[in-house]
Formats: structure tokens, sequence, C-alpha cells
């Protein structure tokens, strides 16, 4: 791509950072999307997109869908990122063929742009607020920060451990980054082939096990508020640990140094964060730039709170494809049963996060039509 080409071609000063080298790429990719609406798609509309490239389907709304988005891209107006939820379900779909065409659109349609997966994106919306409590004119806001190209939708990896001196080190780095950063998805299916993602953990194992634990505890549910906070609770425990080592940053950055902390010390600050965090997030404004805690744990309470209801494998990945949607895009083509649940409203995610949700073809054509003729929602989190 022609975008890429250029970005490649900027400077690689040797007194720059790792980190600096790999921001300076993030926010130069920011800049070039604010005027581009992000329209979020999840494997349901991409299969049913490329089925409309290889002729398997002619209805004229899934095709009049195709063009729309094709003509939106075209004309610079808007780009379909992906997400790693994205990327795990590609390779779990039929076979290389059909994944490498699969791919293929995604390069066209996404312009070649993924968010950061979503461990990493809620440790950055956790050190924006962190940060932006402190000093709010240093920070960027928490959009600019969040892009990443389709090679880096797994995260950042960079080789390391070379024979060569720290600067040739650095420089082979940033080198290596500058190429990664230009590869489209379908040559990184190509290379992957018929091997797929090991999965870390079994979502139907942990289903059955949060479904009966759930079945023991429901007595305990009084109303969708508490059940609410129970999950709060519960995926602030996961996120404490990056919380810390974001605090310690702050520190080393303000002293130069970070206190070394026993583990009962450890544990304390743990416990003073996570209250500190479990009051932020009852108030709107932190529900807002925290959509990787908040979406989750809403989506999970309501979940629980209709009891008859049980988690499925699928529902995790389905729960971050609503976090990645709704809090950075401004509109979100998925399943019927999950557009049922993020527009409920007792939650109303759709609204508080100004994204437009819809679960048909024919609904996916009227609110393009509808989209391109809105401005842009803001930016999200302080400036």
């Amino acid at each position: 791509m022609h975008e890429n080409r250029e970005m490649t071609a900027a400077p690689r000063a040797s007194n720059i950072s790792l980190d600096a080298h790999v921001r300076s790429r993030q926010l130069e990719l920011a800049r070039s999307l604010e005027r581009k609406k992000a329209v979020y798609l999840d494997i349901k509309f991409w299969i049913i997109l490329r089925d409309v490239v290889t002729g398997l389907r002619s209805d004229p709304v899934e095709t009049e869908l195709l063009s729309l988005l094709r003509e939106g891209v075209a004309e610079e107006r808007l780009f379909c990122p992906i997400s790693d939820s994205t990327f795990a379900e590609l390779l779990k779909k039929a076979d290389v063929n059909s994944r490498e065409v699969t791919a293929g659109l995604i390069d066209e349609l996404s312009l070649g742009i993924t968010l950061i997966p979503y461990e990493l994106r809620a440790g950055t919306e956790l050190a924006h607020l962190l940060h932006a409590a402190r000093t709010p004119n240093d920070v960027y806001p928490l959009d600019h920060l969040v892009w990443s190209k389709l090679s880096y939708v797994m995260g950042f990896l960079h080789p390391h451990g070379t024979p060569f001196d720290p600067a040739t080190e650095l420089s082979m780095q940033k080198m290596f980054f500058d190429y990664m950063w230009t590869l489209s998805m379908r040559e990184m299916i190509h290379r992957i082939g018929d091997h797929a993602l090991p999965n870390s953990v079994r979502f139907d194992t942990l289903a059955q096990r949060l479904n009966e634990l759930n079945a023991q505890h429901t007595a305990e549910l009084r109303s969708f508020v508490q059940t609410y906070e129970t999950e709060v609770h519960g995926i602030l425990d996961v996120v404490m640990d990056v919380a810390i080592d974001i605090v310690g940053q702050m520190v080393y950055e303000e002293h130069g140094e970070v206190p070394t902390l026993s583990p009962e010390q450890r544990k304390e600050e743990g416990r003073q964060l996570h209250n500190l965090l479990f009051a932020a997030l009852k108030m709107e404004a932190t529900k807002s730039v925290l959509p990787s805690l908040h979406i989750p744990a809403s989506l999970h309470a309501a979940v629980r709170w209709n009891k008859k209801q049980r988690l499925k494998a699928n529902d995790f990945l389905d729960f971050r494809h609503a976090a990645a949607a709704l809090g950075y895009c401004d509109a979100f083509f998925t399943e019927r049963s999950l557009r049922s649940l993020v527009t409920a409203s007792h939650i109303a995610l759709d609204q508080m996060y100004g994204c437009r949700v819809v679960a048909s073809s024919g609904d996916a054509v009227a609110c393009l039509r509808r989209l391109l003729d809105f401005p842009k929602k803001d930016a999200q989190g302080p400036s």
C-alpha cells in the first residue's frame, strides 16, 4: 500500500528508543484516521462479504453492503478495523484458501488497520486514566493510542538477544518493525498455512465452570447493579498487577526509581488501587474511558442477571468484539443475540459509546447510508 511505503520511508533516528519509535508510528496512523469512520464487522459479516466476493452469495442487499463499504473506503470516508478476536476466529474458520480470500478482503476494507489486542488495550486505558488524573494536559487522546497494523494484531514482538551491540540491535529492531508494519493479512495467513493459534484458554471449559459458579451464587444476586459490581471486582482482580506496574512506572518517571515492594506491600497497594478503580467505575466518565473493563463486566453481569441464560464458549470472544467495537468504532455489525444484549435498556452500551449496532445486512446498509451523512463522533478521553 502507498501509505505503508511512506511510513516505512520515515527516518529511524539512532537516539530514539524502540518504544518511542513504535509510538510515533501509532500516532501517525491515528492522525490519518481522524476523518474516517470506523465500522467494525464481526466474523459473521466478514464471511458474508467473502461469499459475495467469491460468488457464493448473490443477495442484492448483501451485494449492496459490500459495494457501500468499498465505496466508503475508496473515498477515504470509512475503514473496517479488526481486532485480535477477529484474527482468532479467522484462523478457526474454513480451509486455508477461504481464509486467504477473507484476509484479502480484510486488507482491502480495513486499510491494514487493527485495534491493539484486548489485554494491551485494557492496560492502555488504565494507564491513560491514571496519567490523565495527574497531568491531563500531557496525555494523548485515548483513541490515538489503540490503533496498529495487522501484522501486530496479537501485540508487539521485537527481535532481541541478537549477537550485535546494543546500538546495532536497536537499529535492526526498528527496521524489522517498519517491515512488519507493511505486512498484509493475506500474507500473514499464507505464511501461517494450516497452523492455528494455540488456545491458552479452553473457552468451553471456562464457560462450563463459570456457569456452575453462577448457579451456586444465584441467590446472592439482588439487583443488576449489584451483579455488575460483582463482575467489576472480578475484572479488576485480573488487571491489578498491570495497574500496580503502571503506578510503578509513573513513580519511576517522576523520581527516577521504583521502590522495591515486599509481597505484603504489593498486596496492600493492589487493594488500594482496586478500591480506587472500583469507586471510579461507578462514574459514567470513567466507564467511557475504560471500555475494555466496563463493557465485558456489563455483558457478563447481564448474562448472570438473566438467571435462565448460560454462558457459551463463543461469548468470551463476542464480548471482546463488543469491547473493541463499542469502545472505539462508529458502527458495529454483529449477531442478533449480541446486538440484543448490548442494546438492552439496563446497560445501553450502544448509547453510552455512541456506536450504532445492527445485526442484519439490510440494517447494515441503512446504517452505512446514515453514518456517512453524520459527523464522526468525538474522540474519547481527555485530550
